[in-house]
């Protein structure tokens, strides 16, 4: 079960997410999604879609002020970042 404050901070970090598209993520996987964005000292998203491959989170805000496009693997490990142009 998840915690109300992983709950929360999911809700917020969400709040920029404009929409989900693909196959359906979970609770769960989206708050994994978020936590390993943080940890590569990323925020704010504005897209996540979620592929046979893993997740890609479209224009993730991160550290440096900038946006990047970042591909995480089926174990939420980031896997590539690379400069969102839109």
């Amino acid at each position: 079960m998840i915690g109300a404050r992983t709950l929360l901070l999911a809700l917020l970090l969400l709040g920029g997410c404009d929409k989900f598209r693909g196959e359906p993520a979970t609770l769960e996987d989206i708050t994994k999604v978020i936590e390993a964005l943080r940890a590569a000292g990323c925020t704010a998203v504005r897209e996540i879609d979620v592929d046979a491959d893993g997740y890609e989170v479209e224009g993730a805000t991160c550290a440096d002020g900038k946006s990047f496009d970042v591909k995480l693997d089926k174990k939420f490990a980031v896997v590539s970042k690379r400069a969102d142009w839109l």
